[in-house]
């Protein structure tokens, strides 16, 4: 009876010290464990010398794959590779610095504006752009407005902070200045003629923005940027009521990489 009882003991210690699965990390270190649960984000599991103890819990993003005792293997490496495609970016270390860029957002306000960006640092994290913007109207009262102004030419300086550093997707805030002219449309009461005047007046200004943008890099040669900006804008003309305003700027740009 106690050899009997020996055995069973033994044949229970054997049978639990090879029931075992195997995690393999990212790092490349192996964890002999016994698997109690696997979802999306975690992977729950016991250690193998201590089968009644503790639940550990490590997440998925940091396993390469299991093995489990049944011979069935779980992959984690395609799910993983799949997702950081499409959720995140690689990094472009050797892309160039330079971007060449057209606005296609301002052609629908006959403008033509070309961009030139400069990513300095070793790390490219800041951009240093030159817009330089034309509308194809001038400052004939013909063509299209924006409310009641329509920008003749301007240039400036943009400052693009990319905190990320250069990727396939990467995110930048910064500063912008800009310098031009604008054609405004007024209306205002005349008391010599008793009547409400309209005129057309080019006028200088000068305005300061902060802008937030996102410029995408499929190819090391290609980039597609899009920003938002907002801000303030100062007539350097006394024009009725129109002295001081709110400026706003979208952009939707083209550019090459070299």
């Amino acid at each position: 009876m106690i050899r009997v009882f020996f055995c069973f003991l033994i044949c229970h210690f054997s049978l639990n010290l090879f029931s075992q699965d195997l995690i393999t990390l990212r790092s490349g270190k192996t964890l002999k464990v016994q698997i109690q649960e696997v979802n999306q984000k975690e992977i729950a599991y016991r250690k193998v010398e201590n089968a009644n103890g503790p639940l550990y819990k490590i997440y998925t993003r940091d396993v390469l794959r299991i093995d489990y005792e049944s011979g069935a293997v779980d992959n984690f490496a395609e799910a993983q590779e799949k997702s950081t495609s499409l959720l995140s970016s690689r990094s472009l270390t050797a892309a160039g610095r330079n971007i060449f860029s057209i606005d296609a957002m301002a052609l629908l306000f006959q403008n033509i504006e070309l961009s030139y960006e400069y990513l300095a640092g070793t790390d490219k994290k800041l951009g240093i752009r030159v817009p330089v913007s034309v509308n194809m109207q001038g400052t004939s009262t013909n063509g299209n407005m924006l409310g009641n102004t329509r920008n003749v030419f301007y240039s400036g300086l943009d400052l693009n902070y990319y905190p990320l550093g250069q990727n396939t997707s990467s995110f930048f805030v910064g500063p912008s200045l800009r310098m031009g002219s604008a054609l405004n449309y007024n209306e205002y009461y005349d008391p010599l003629t008793g009547g409400y005047t309209n005129e057309r007046l080019v006028s200088q200004y000068f305005s300061f923005l902060l802008r937030f943008g996102y410029l995408y890099t499929p190819v090391e040669e290609l980039s597609i940027g899009t920003a938002f900006g907002l801000g303030t804008r100062r007539y350097f003309m006394n024009i009725p009521q129109e002295a001081a305003g709110p400026a706003f700027s979208f952009q939707f740009s083209l550019g090459y990489r070299f």
